[in-house]
């Protein structure tokens, strides 16, 4: 093997492996968050005997968040307001005549899409420091298109 033919195989295999490490990176990073997503689904779906894991994190927002059998059900209606704050979004969601603010992982529809929301708890007044704004009732949860 020449070293011209070597430098062109080199070159091959090395262009691959770096736009795969650019997309194993955020797939990683968003596993790792969806997993605690099911993590706390299933924790406050299921009676806690004794504190947990999440319980004793006071630092951590998905231990403090409240969920009720409203929070079940999905919500669903259109986007009126999308504000990007680094890896995560929030939306203003409008159902009827009533307005609901979620935050979700990553991107979400633009506004007038029609969207559901999975809820996986909600937070009272919580404060944005990135959007440097408290939202009076926040749900957490997966936003994706309505069918």
């Amino acid at each position: 093997m020449t070293l011209v033919s070597s430098a062109r195989a080199a070159a091959r295999s090395s262009a691959p492996r770096s736009a795969r490490r650019r997309l194993v990176k955020p797939l990683l990073g968003l596993t790792v968050f969806a997993a605690l997503f099911v993590v706390l689904a299933w924790r406050l779906d299921t009676p806690s005997v004794a504190a947990g894991p999440l319980d004793a994190a006071a630092g951590n927002p998905l231990g403090q968040l409240s969920r009720g059998a409203a929070d079940r059900a999905p919500i669903a209606g259109l986007v009126e307001e999308r504000l990007p704050a680094g890896s995560y979004t929030y939306v203003a969601v409008r159902t009827g005549e009533s307005l609901t603010w979620a935050v979700t992982v990553g991107d979400a529809p633009p506004p007038g899409t029609p969207v559901q929301v999975r809820s996986m708890g909600r937070k009272a007044n919580f404060h944005s420091r990135r959007l440097a704004r408290t939202f009076p009732d926040l749900v957490f949860g997966i936003v994706s298109r309505a069918d």
